[in-house]
């Protein structure tokens, strides 16, 4: 109407238990119909599964609750301190400590985080934040649950990133494979995928379902059969096939690797959170999170970007060689200085690494694989990026405990596996 308050719209943002309300008031019945001076937000928190409720944890562990009466997949342990002469196997009060990624995987919703209570009403954290103990958790112990956010379409040419205020988490299904992904507005004003791509080799990329692939990528390699396939590929046994070797063509062909492969992984968790499929998604070396635009051998110089990659149409891989690239963008955004000056803390005294782990922007330590072994699991964390550097190097982002680099490039990038995060962005 002319005048008075109104309620302009409600959203469920997070698994039907938070309601948005948006309420509206207008300053003068001259103003236009549907427009409003001021507008409120309220929230209405609600439990939709009265069987679901707060979970006991033992004193000074952390426990992982999945949250959810319908089906989830995985499992996880509860976290204690490393053991040692000097340590006690209990998390002690106030101290700092890493958040395991999460084990769980919810058909039809996205992981978004963990929560501190049931309902989503307490305090969210990335899935593998740095966070400072509760004050009596070597009395009554520490539950999170699992954040889950059902899909709300697909992530194909999806609009919505122009609409989705900054902060905010919403859901998104890659038609591909099915595969939902929790997403975000980030402080860059682009839309991220808050969740490592977990593209298989049985999904078919075309371009419409694809970014520009050009559909290079071949199944097996075999020089005198350059056989030309849709389809990412992966050895049949990479403990006896050594994965993406230095020198090896092969790295071309063997481009995708799986985390789920509990041969290769069972002994190289360094916690008990199990192998954490999820948040860590799968590997891919550069070949194939390009589409197989960059190959292993080929020098592209330093001012190459892939014209394709993995992500799904409509998304695309981060650019990571310039001032202007995705990667520096957002750490600017988030506090951080476009560079390896990250080292130091923000003026709140955390760490950026902290910062690009906390919610929702929800990176991760999910480490790289080179050959038949995987490295640097549950410490630093690899990220792709679309752009070459000179020799057989990749800019990649990187992040360890105490620093991150948002541009820096290694000639282990081509072939080794790394992570995989898709972005969009408002139109101009």
């Amino acid at each position: 109407g002319n005048g008075g308050i109104a309620l302009i719209s409600t959203t469920n943002p997070a698994d039907n238990r938070t309601i948005k309300f948006k309420i509206g008031a207008k300053a003068s019945t001259e103003q236009a119909s549907g427009t409003y001076t001021n507008t409120v937000n309220f929230y209405a928190v609600a439990n939709p599964d009265p069987e679901l409720g707060p979970v006991a944890c033992p004193a000074g562990k952390i426990c992982y609750n999945n949250n959810s009466l319908t089906t989830v997949q995985g499992e996880m342990g509860q976290q204690t301190r490393t053991s040692g002469s000097n340590y006690s196997p209990l998390i002690t009060n106030d101290s700092s400590v890493v958040l395991y990624a999460s084990n769980f995987s919810r058909p039809g919703y996205g992981f978004a985080g963990w929560n501190t209570a049931y309902d989503y009403s307490g305090t969210n954290y990335g899935p593998n934040q740095t966070i400072t103990a509760p004050s009596d958790i070597e009395t009554n112990g520490l539950s999170l649950y699992a954040i889950w956010v059902k899909s709300a379409g697909d992530m194909q040419n999806w609009g919505g990133c122009e609409s989705l205020p900054r902060g905010e988490v919403t859901a998104l299904k890659d038609s591909r494979d099915n595969n939902v992904y929790a997403v975000a507005k980030l402080a860059d004003g682009k839309c991220w995928m808050i969740e490592n791509l977990r593209l298989d080799d049985s999904a078919e990329l075309s371009s419409s379902n694809t970014h520009n692939p050009s559909l290079p990528l071949t199944n097996i390699y075999d020089a005198t059969n350059p056989t030309i396939s849709n389809h990412l590929s992966t050895p049949i046994d990479p403990m006896t096939t050594a994965w993406c070797q230095t020198s090896s063509s092969e790295c071309d062909d063997q481009s995708m690797l799986a985390t789920n492969n509990i041969t290769l992984f069972a002994n190289n968790t360094s916690s008990t959170q199990s192998s954490n499929i999820y948040s860590y998604g799968n590997y891919y070396n550069w070949y194939s999170a390009t589409a197989g635009h960059g190959k292993y051998g080929f020098d592209y110089g330093s001012n190459y970007t892939a014209p394709g990659d993995i992500c799904p149409d409509g998304w695309h891989l981060p650019t990571g060689r310039s001032v202007v690239d995705d990667f520096r963008v957002l750490d600017i955004a988030l506090g951080g200085t476009g560079s390896l000056s990250n080292s130091s803390t923000t003026p709140k005294g955390t760490t950026m690494s902290s910062v690009y782990r906390s919610y929702p922007n929800n990176f991760v330590y999910s480490g790289y694989v080179n050959g038949s072994t995987v490295y640097d699991r549950n410490s630093y964390g690899y990220y792709y990026s679309v752009s070459g550097y000179a020799g057989n190097g990749v800019y990649n982002l990187y992040l360890s405990g105490t620093e991150v680099n948002p541009s820096t490039s290694s000639n282990l990038g081509r072939f080794s596996g790394r992570m995989v995060r898709c972005v969009t962005q408002p139109p101009a």
